[in-house]
């Protein structure tokens, strides 16, 4: 069998044997790209260079991306393992042009490699191209010699391509391989082109165009960009009509049997690709530190973990299993996308905590189905209970539908489908613009005008350097008079721009030893100018051309370096304590304090925070050697280096290390990371190290918040003085303080329960006794403990007797609610459902209790008139 990775690699060698440079793939979390929620075909990384707003690193380049198709327009979940060729993720073969050849050359390149190279079969081979492209035709026919009935003139969008309602777009011509006569399907064009018979193995794209609000412009230069599905040429390459019989699919179908002591059917082989073809989208997803949640790229990530559980489930098997197949993608690919090893703890941790979550939702979707199904007197069972399942305990449609129809109900699918389609209109807003957000067009254009500025920061925080440009209101200017802001551009600079989550130097601007330029803050563009914020100082102008002293603040400097070295500290810390598993999701490095948000899914305890704060100190008094080294990216996160998941890094890598030896395999601490921020030269700099505060960010994602040196000295004196303040108040020593404020809270709780009136001084209202049908329903509000609500319920089970009743109660700023349900009337009525119903309109959430008796509360009064006149619609 002729492996994946010898025809990327092969694909790869040609096109730089013919004058291209080899780019890496981009993350599948686009950059600077609103439009999309996904990297989905090789071009995304390019766009830019297509559309001119960015110039052309190299003119003609060659690519393997990985992709991924499970969201937004492009969007092929629901085919997958039901089809020979759809794919969540895939790798896309691409060679590109910027201006450097066009049409001609793009057909000769794709001729040669099929043909030459790859040895495929000549009369196997169909072109199809854009009915208007009659330039196309006459290159094929001279080519490859084709005649009318192999090339096949479409005029619909499919050869003419695009990739989504805005952007570089133009004509195509799509290569088709025919894979037998004993197979079912026509040419493309034909009524049957979507049979098996023809595939289309290669697009070749002539993007000429830009669509832009509706009309279609000239793109600055003609350029081409292709796309070759990998799983598909490698399927032709072994002669096999089904993507999932290549050497990939077959090495995790056959772990996936080992697995689930599971043998392959014909009736159970969609299970095995599915799962197949899930895990690898899961596994690069979280790789780029995409966790699950309900909303964007995470809501795509659970969904699919869940329909890869849900087919381990169909398999028998009721554990965590998925994360058992992370090893075998991760030595597949360690060539290729060698960033999966240094991923895989975190890949494995956070796919199992997923997973054993899905199963106990499994576990009680299936108890709460059986509770509708027992209560449902209908021959079709209600669409929302279904979509309810599935929506919010995320219980597979088709399980639900399984189970129901065993007790002879029906679906109304097109009821269902509406729910459905409108829950596709929601989750699309979350889609929609969930990317980066577009830089400053004219900021990001900067890189056409001035080189990219060199940094010298690390090692002077004082230079001479020649103004290039001043930038206000963007126009470019040849000076600046006083009190102006502007940006200000510099040949060099040792000013830090705010990138890794460290934000930019302050500082001044001098001409002969006067500061006539306060700069307030330094960010850069794409292209690595860096961007001076601030105003004139002075009545001096500021004039291009000239050279003048730039002084970075050095005080604020230290302070930021410090927090910046101690956030590396933590990480590795956490990474101790907590697990390998835990991984950056983002941090804010300033002179006042440092921000780290990890992953995890619960709470740090005391001693765990202690044990942290005790390892980061440790580390600081021990004094330990900060060093930074220049390495290939590969060669570092092969020697243990972290780097940022999802972060596309320059193949030299800025490599920051703590250790107390040189030898790191000689220590118990290690530190090292990609970084490009600035660090101390000795952990005894930093001082000390305190935590703050902690904090969830979003499910799965924690806060850390810490101060050091100075900053955590000041804190500790404000608390001290706060102490001294507490002890004077309450004329008490240090030992007795938590005693003497915990006496003086009962004292005041006990004082305020004396002050209210108890459940034996509030009157019945029974006017509010009414007739539903043929119940008794009763509400009142009223204002006593939460504690006290049930002895008055019981009061008023005694003199009214009512079937179903509610009590609300205003205590103390907070609402309390307590339902009843007669227990002859619990088969038709449930206490913890109607409270449930309720609590929402209070503010509130959870509450719990029996079938006959519930209680819940919440914080939110604006509404509690309205909820007599709900609760009786809901009976009713």
């Amino acid at each position: 069998m002729i492996k994946s990775e010898t025809i990327r690699n092969a694909f790869i060698n040609f096109f730089k044997k013919n004058g291209h440079i080899q780019i890496s793939s981009a993350p599948i979390v686009p950059e600077n790209d609103p439009s999309l929620l996904f990297t989905n075909a090789g071009m995304v990384q390019f766009k830019k260079w297509f559309t001119g707003e960015e110039k052309p690193q190299h003119l003609n380049v060659v690519s393997s991306q990985k992709c991924i198709r499970a969201g937004g327009k492009h969007n092929d979940l629901d085919n997958v393992g039901f089809t020979p060729r759809h794919h969540t993720f895939f790798e896309m073969l691409g060679n590109f042009s910027f201006g450097s050849y066009f049409k001609e050359k793009a057909i000769l390149f794709a001729w040669e490699f099929l043909i030459k190279e790859m040895n495929l079969k000549k009369e196997k081979i169909y072109i199809s191209i854009y009915n208007e492209d009659s330039e196309s035709e006459e290159m094929w026919r001279k080519i490859s010699g084709f005649s009318n009935s192999k090339i096949i003139k479409i005029s619909s969008s499919d050869n003419f391509w695009s990739m989504g309602d805005t952007g570089p777009c133009g004509p195509c011509s799509e290569i088709f391989y025919d894979q037998g006569s004993e197979l079912d399907g026509g040419l493309p064009g034909s009524k049957n082109q979507d049979g098996p018979r023809f595939i289309e193995i290669w697009n070749l794209v002539f993007m000429q165009f830009n669509k832009k609000n509706e009309k279609i412009l000239n793109l600055p230069k003609k350029c081409v960009d292709t796309g070759m599905g990998l799983e598909r040429i490698t399927a032709v390459m072994n002669g096999k009509t089904n993507n999932f019989e290549i050497d990939i699919f077959k090495k995790i179908i056959g772990k996936i049997s080992t697995i689930t002591n599971t043998n392959i059917t014909k009736d159970n082989v969609h299970n095995f690709r599915i799962i197949a073809d899930h895990i690898r989208s899961i596994i690069f997803m979280i790789s780029e530190g995409i966790i699950p949640s309900n909303e964007g790229r995470g809501y795509v990530l659970r969904r699919i973990i869940r329909r890869a559980a849900k087919q381990m489930n169909n398999l028998n098997l009721h554990n965590p299993l998925l994360y058992k197949l992370v090893d075998i993608i991760c030595e597949e690919y360690k060539e290729t996308f060698f960033e999966l090893e240094s991923a895989k703890s975190f890949i494995k941790n956070a796919l199992y905590e997923e997973e054993k979550k899905f199963l106990i939702t499994l576990s009680e979707g299936s108890k709460l189905l059986e509770k509708e199904i027992k209560f449902c007197k209908k021959e079709i069972f209600p669409s929302e209970i279904i979509f309810k399942l599935y929506d919010t305990f995320g219980f597979p449609i088709d399980m639900t539908e399984q189970i129901i129809s065993k007790k002879n109900f029906k679906v109304n699918n097109e009821e269902l489908k509406k729910l459905f389609d409108n829950q596709k209109k929601i989750s699309k807003k979350t889609w929609v613009g969930s990317g980066d957000k577009k830089n400053d067009e004219f900021l990001s254009k900067i890189g056409d005008f001035c080189k990219t500025t060199k940094f010298v920061g690390y090692e002077s925080l004082f230079l001479k350097s020649k103004l290039l440009k001043v930038i206000k209101n963007n126009k470019f200017l040849d000076n600046l008079e006083n009190n102006e802001d502007c940006i200000l551009i510099f040949e060099k600079t040792p000013f830090f721009a705010e990138s890794g989550g460290q934000i930019g130097d302050s500082g001044y601007i001098l001409e002969n030893k006067d500061k006539i330029f306060q700069v307030i803050s330094t960010q850069k563009n794409e292209s690595g100018v860096f961007l001076h914020y601030g105003k004139v100082l002075r009545e001096k102008k500021i004039l291009t051309g000239k050279n003048y002293d730039l002084l970075v603040n050095v005080d604020k400097r230290k302070k930021i370096r410090n927090n910046h070295s101690a956030t590396h500290l933590l990480h590795e810390s956490l990474r101790k304590i907590v697990g390998e598993y835990v991984s950056q999701k983002g941090s804010l490095v300033s002179e006042e304090k440092l921000r780290f948000d990890f992953t995890c899914n619960r709470v740090l305890t005391e001693i765990e925070e202690q044990n942290i704060e005790k390892i980061v100190n440790d580390v600081i008094r021990e004094n330990y050697k900060v060093s930074v080294d220049m390495l290939p990216i590969k060669k570092a996160l092969d020697s243990g280096a972290i780097g940022l998941f999802g972060e596309k890094y320059p193949d030299i890598v800025r490599v920051v290390t703590i250790s107390k030896k040189k030898d790191p395999k000689e220590t118990d601490f290690v530190s090292a990371e990609l970084c490009g921020g600035t660090h101390v030269e000795y952990t005894g700099e930093i001082g000390s190290f305190k935590i703050i505060s902690q904090s969830a960010v979003s499910s799965g994602v924690r806060r850390i918040e810490a101060l050091t040196g100075e900053k955590l000295n000041a804190y500790l004196t404000n608390k001290i003085k706060l102490v001294e303040q507490i002890k004077q108040l309450l004329k008490t020593n240090e030992e007795n303080i938590f005693e003497k404020i915990k006496n003086l809270k009962d004292e005041n709780k006990s004082l305020k329960l004396d002050s209210k009136t108890t459940f034996d001084e509030i009157k019945i209202e029974k006017k509010n006794l009414e007739q539903l049908k043929k119940y008794k329903f009763f509400w009142q509000i009223i204002s006593i403990s939460p504690r006290e609500l049930k002895a008055f319920s019981d009061k008023i089970k005694l003199v009214l007797d009512p079937d179903i009743f509610l009590i609300i109660s205003k205590f103390e700023s907070k609402i309390s609610v307590l339902v009843c349900v007669k227990e002859s009337l619990t088969k038709f009525y449930n206490a913890v459902d109607l409270l449930k119903k309720i609590l929402p309109m209070v503010g509130g959430k959870g509450g719990g209790g029996k079938n006959n008796i519930a209680q819940g509360g919440g914080v939110d009064s604006s509404r509690i008139e309205e909820i007599p006149k709900f609760i009786k619609s809901l009976i009713q």
